[in-house]
């Protein structure tokens, strides 16, 4: 993998991460006002953008783990 398609990958691990934090505001405040529903559906969403972060670092890793010499 190259430093840009890492970069990228980072990248696209940031951008997830922020919809996962908005996400997360959002379900804590139904859940303070008492809208379960509503703040069950956004911590789903919580949950989908944490494997979207897993997915790009399962690349990042096996890529790592592909090209990595152990050393002693």
């Amino acid at each position: 993998m190259s430093m840009q398609d890492q970069a990228k990958r980072l990248d696209t691990i940031v951008a997830e991460a922020e919809k996962l934090a908005a996400h997360a505001r959002v379900a804590a405040h139904h859940f303070r006002t008492g809208e379960v529903p509503r703040g069950a559906a956004h911590t789903l969403s919580v949950e989908g953008h944490l494997l979207n972060i897993r997915a790009e670092l399962d690349v990042i890793t096996r890529e790592h783990a592909a090209r990595s010499q152990p050393v002693i």
